[in-house]
């Protein structure tokens, strides 16, 4: 990739980075934790999911900025490239926008307070920070692939504007009126999900409206995965022999059927599944708990489950993840 895409990838990374941190610092420290009206669901299933999107495609931009490539590859690569860093933007851009609804729809609870002022000085911050790598997205796109015309803008203005209403009219306090029990654990999944899907479909309307267009090129994101092991090896030296033993496990009989049931590329979604509940565990034992309660394990996994696979629906063909392939 030319020299200007590598910088910007690092830099889409970067805001990726600390955007993490944002939202990790405004529900952590105690000062901001107590002005931060965002933390709460809906809200906050739009933030979780903003994060982990904008570092997954954040991560994504950078491996496909630097991973080797073949002569007459590259003019293809840098569409997917675009997209992805648009993604990371927009997954930014609709969490803060999200936040703002939070914060206009309790301004008493941080406007005149010194930590209040921080968070807005931040909120600010992340959106300039977001609107200058926005750009130079757009200026290297524009360099590199040229003009294209964009349709969808009411689509997306209409998206973003009903989860907006959403937002700012979703009952407040409704978990102190419900006891605990099965109805409240339904209430939990039922408002995370609702940002969560808040949250897809307003970047996946603004992804469609200003990414490029063209047709997804031959290679995926395991191509890529594949490119950077053969590199690895390649330069690990006499270290590299110990990965012949897991080639042969992998490429083995008795795994080949599994492998082939978890394969995205057969239109397998079993795999994908399975990663969104590994993560759900991972932020439930994260929470603070070595042995969470089982319910606590359940909504994590569930919620987190849906949300990788609704991700995975929106964008496996505008980031290419998996091309199809049902030989």
């Amino acid at each position: 990739m030319p020299k200007q895409y590598k910088v910007n990838a690092s830099l889409t990374l970067l805001l990726a980075v600390l955007f993490y941190l944002f939202w990790q610092i405004c529900k952590q420290q105690s000062a901001l934790a107590h002005v931060a009206t965002f933390t709460e669901d809906p809200y906050d299933a739009v933030g979780s999911f903003g994060t982990q999107l904008a570092l997954f495609t954040a991560l994504l931009s950078v491996v496909r900025a630097f991973r080797p490539y073949q002569s007459g590859m590259i003019g293809s690569r840098q569409v997917l490239y675009v997209r992805g860093a648009y993604l990371t933007c927009l997954s930014v851009a609709v969490t803060l926008g999200a936040d703002v609804v939070a914060m206009l729809r309790y301004p008493s609870v941080w406007i005149g307070l010194p930590a209040g002022f921080i968070l807005a000085t931040l909120v600010g911050g992340m959106a300039l920070l977001t609107a200058l790598v926005g750009w130079h997205i757009h200026h290297i796109a524009h360099e590199s692939i040229g003009s294209t015309a964009h349709n969808g803008w009411v689509r997306a203005i209409v998206i973003s504007l009903l989860g907006a209403i959403i937002c700012a009219l979703y009952p407040q306090n409704w978990h102190e009126s419900i006891p605990v029990g099965g109805l409240w654990t339904g209430f939990i999944l039922f408002t995370a999900i609702l940002g969560m899907v808040i949250f897809f479909a307003s970047v996946w309307a603004w992804e469609t409206t200003i990414s490029p267009s063209r047709e997804t090129p031959d290679e995926d994101f395991i191509d890529d995965l594949a490119v950077l092991y053969r590199w690895f090896k390649a330069h690990t030296g006499y270290l590299g022999v110990l990965l012949i033993p897991f080639e042969k496990v992998l490429g083995s009989s008795l795994l080949r059927p599994v492998v082939n049931w978890l394969n995205p590329r057969k239109d397998r979604w079993y795999g994908i599944a399975l990663i969104g509940i590994l993560i759900g565990l991972v932020f439930a034992l994260g929470e603070g708990h070595l042995h969470p309660p089982t319910g606590i394990l359940i909504v994590f996994a569930s919620i987190e489950c849906l949300g990788v696979l609704l991700g995975y629906a929106f964008f496996v063909l505008p980031l290419g993840l998996a091309r199809p392939d049902f030989d």
